[in-house]
C-alpha cells in the first residue's frame, strides 16, 4: 500500500512543483500598471490622436494671431528685360535688376470667422485629450483585473500546496494507526483517495497559474508563456465604503467620457456658429504693410506711382463660395441637428455613468461584506478541524469526518481567496466609475 500511491504519482505534479525562476522581481501593482500603460498600443494611438489635436489647435490659433509674411524677389538674368521696358540683354545677373517685395498682412476682423474656428479647434483637442484619460483608464483597469487575477491564483496555488501536505501527512498517520489496528481499511482508502484529490487539485490551480499568466504577460507585451509573478497583497487595506452622492455629484468633472461628450458638444455648437454665419456675407478688415523695391537702380519709384515703401488698411465683403441660400441653409439645420445630438449623448453619458458607479458601489459593499464573513468562515473552519484531528488520533473520529472538516476549511480559504481578488477588483471599478485615475 505505502509504494502504490508514489508509482502513480502524476508526473504532471512533479513537474508543477519545481520551482520556476521568475524573470524579473515581483511587481507591485503600480508598477505594474505603469508597464502596462507605456506598452499599450491603445494608450500610444489615443497620446497621437491628442497631439494632432493639439497641434491643429496651436496652427489655428497662430493663424488667427500672427500675420502672414510674403517675399517675392525677380531677376531676369537673359533676354527681353520687362524691368527695362523689355529691352533686349545678354547673360548677366546685376544687384540693381534685382526686383523685390515683402509684404506683412494682420487680419484683424474676419466676421468671428477665425475665432470660432479657433474654439473649434480647442474644444477638439479637449474631446482627445479626455479620449486619452478614456484609454488610459480602460487599460489600467484591465491591468489591475489582469494583476489581482495572476495573485488570487498564486494564493489559491498556495492553498493547494497546503492542502496536498496536509493530506499526505493525513495519509501517513492513518497507515500507523491502520497498522497499530486504531483505523479499519476503510478509513486508510478514503485518506488515500483525498491525497490524490488533493494532487488533483493542485494540478488544476498550477494550470489556473499559468493561464493567468497569458493576459498578465499579454499587457506587457510578452510571450503569454513567460514566467510571471506579483508582489502578494495578503490584506484589501481600509474597508470603509466611499461616499456615493459625492461622486456622483462629481462625475461631470471627473469621468472623462462626459467630459469628452461635452467637449463634442461644444465643438458641434461652434460649428453651427459656423454654419449661421456662412448664411451672411463677410466682412473682412486686414492690416497690411508692403515695401516695394522695383528693379533697375535709378529708376524712381514715384515715376509709377507706387509709394515705396507703402501701407494700407484694406476692406474687403464678400458672400460665401458656392453661395445659392439653399446650400447654407440646409447645411444650418445640418450643423443644429448635430449639436441637439452631442448634447444628448452628452446627457446619456452621464446617466450611464451614474447607473455604472452604483452598480460597482453595490459590488464593492457585497465584496467587503464578504470578505469580513469569510476570514471568521475560515477561523471557524480550521477550529473544527483541530477538533477533529484531535478525535481522530483518538479513534473517535472516523476519515469521513475528517475529510468533511479539512473540506470544510479548504473551501474557507478558497472563499476567502477569492473575496480578497473581489475586494480588489472591485474597488478599482469603483474608482474607475467615479472617474478616480487608476494610474
Amino acid at each position: 500500500m505505502t509504494s502504490m500511491p508514489r508509482a502513480f504519482f502524476p508526473l504532471a505534479l512533479a513537474l508543477a512543483l519545481i520551482p520556476v525562476r521568475a524573470v524579473a522581481a515581483d511587481m507591485t501593482a503600480a508598477q505594474y500598471v505603469s508597464a502596462a500603460l507605456a506598452a499599450s498600443p491603445e494608450v500610444r494611438q489615443a497620446d497621437e490622436a491628442w497631439r494632432t489635436a493639439d497641434d491643429a489647435y496651436k496652427a489655428q490659433l497662430s493663424a488667427m494671431l500672427l500675420p502672414t509674411i510674403a517675399f517675392t524677389a525677380t531677376e531676369y538674368p537673359w533676354g527681353d528685360d520687362p524691368s527695362l521696358g523689355y529691352a533686349y540683354h545678354g547673360w548677366r545677373l546685376r544687384r540693381g535688376d534685382i526686383g523685390t517685395n515683402a509684404t506683412a498682412t494682420l487680419n484683424l476682423f474676419n466676421g468671428f470667422q477665425d475665432l470660432l474656428k479657433t474654439r473649434s479647434a480647442a474644444a477638439a483637442r479637449d474631446s482627445a485629450a479626455r479620449a486619452l484619460d478614456a484609454a488610459r483608464q480602460d487599460r489600467s483597469f484591465a491591468a489591475l483585473q489582469a494583476f489581482y487575477a495572476l495573485g488570487a491564483r498564486a494564493r489559491l496555488r498556495d492553498v493547494a500546496r497546503e492542502d496536498l501536505r496536509a493530506q499526505e501527512e493525513q495519509y501517513k498517520q492513518t497507515q500507523g494507526l491502520y497498522r497499530d489496528g486504531l483505523k479499519g481499511l476503510a478509513d486508510l482508502y478514503k485518506s488515500e483517495t483525498e491525497w490524490h484529490a488533493s494532487e488533483i487539485r493542485l494540478i488544476s490551480a498550477e494550470d489556473d497559474y499559468k493561464a493567468a499568466q497569458q493576459p498578465f504577460n499579454s499587457l506587457l507585451d510578452r510571450a503569454p508563456w513567460e514566467p510571471a509573478s506579483v508582489a502578494p497583497e495578503l490584506t484589501p487595506g481600509a474597508t470603509e465604503l466611499p461616499r456615493l452622492e459625492e461622486d456622483a455629484a462629481a462625475l461631470p468633472r471627473k469621468r472623462p467620457e462626459i467630459a469628452r461628450a461635452l467637449s463634442d458638444a461644444q465643438k458641434a455648437q461652434e460649428a453651427e456658429h459656423q454654419a449661421l454665419l456662412g448664411m451672411f456675407p463677410t466682412l473682412s478688415v486686414n492690416a497690411v504693410w508692403n515695401r516695394q523695391q522695383l528693379a533697375s537702380v535709378g529708376v524712381p519709384a514715384s515715376s509709377l506711382g507706387i509709394p515705396n515703401p507703402n501701407s494700407q488698411v484694406g476692406l474687403s465683403l464678400s458672400l460665401p463660395f458656392g453661395y445659392n441660400g439653399a446650400t447654407q441653409a440646409f447645411s444650418y439645420a445640418g450643423a443644429r441637428a448635430e449639436r441637439r445630438r452631442a448634447r444628448a449623448a452628452a446627457e446619456a453619458s452621464l446617466r450611464s455613468a451614474r447607473d455604472e458607479l452604483y452598480a460597482a458601489w453595490v459590488n464593492l459593499e457585497r465584496a467587503t461584506v464578504t470578505w469580513g464573513l469569510s476570514l471568521r468562515q475560515e477561523e471557524i473552519a480550521g477550529q473544527g478541524l483541530a477538533i477533529v484531528e484531535a478525535q481522530y488520533r483518538q479513534g473517535t473520529a472516523d476519515a469521513l469526518r475528517m475529510a468533511q472538516a479539512r473540506s470544510d476549511l479548504l473551501s474557507a480559504r478558497v472563499q476567502t481567496a477569492t473575496a480578497l481578488q473581489d475586494i480588489f477588483v472591485d474597488r478599482a471599478a469603483y474608482r474607475r466609475a467615479a472617474g478616480v485615475p487608476l494610474w
